[in-house]
């Protein structure tokens, strides 16, 4: 696989948004103010995935000990299908390790079925549901699907 993992900053918030534009329905996106403000949280491990000089997947987490909340994963359409999910969601993990982190949650469209398969590989198990939590352009209101996965004795195919 072409390109490789790096931190984001502040500074990337532009490109970060772009990428998040190309993957959610406008009521779903993130501002490029949004964006840059969950840069700028110390709390915030902000991953992406660059090929050619092209930010193709991101990946932010929001680290509050003992807990990590999955606050957003995303790959440009083009670039799906290739494990970049995969690599960043397993990076992070490996980097969140001396921060003690017991756990990682997350919520999920419950409509997003690739997304919530991603999850359920990787050890992520449901816990429950939000009503109508999400909204669609078409007025549409979607429930989460409220997700986690202990993070000691879990083991996967990535061995984590």
């Amino acid at each position: 696989m072409d390109g490789g993992i790096t931190i984001l900053r502040p500074d990337d918030a532009g490109r970060a948004a772009t990428l998040h534009a190309a993957c959610f329905d406008t009521r779903g996106r993130w501002s490029a103010r949004s964006m840059r403000e969950s840069l700028t949280a110390p709390t915030t491990l902000a991953l992406g995935h660059e090929a050619g000089g092209h930010l193709d997947a991101l990946l932010l987490i929001q680290r509050l000990a003992p807990d990590a909340e999955i606050l957003t994963i995303c790959v440009d359409p083009s670039a799906r299908r290739k494990g970049l999910a995969q690599r960043l969601f397993d990076h992070g993990r490996r980097l969140l390790g001396p921060y003690g982190i017991e756990r990682f949650l997350l919520d999920v469209a419950a409509d997003n079925f690739p997304a919530i398969a991603f999850y359920e590989q990787n050890g992520f198990t449901r816990d429950g549901m939000r009503k109508a939590y999400y909204s669609r352009d078409d007025g549409r209101a979607v429930d989460a699907v409220l997700m986690s996965r202990t993070v000691a004795g879990q083991t996967d195919k990535s061995g984590a």
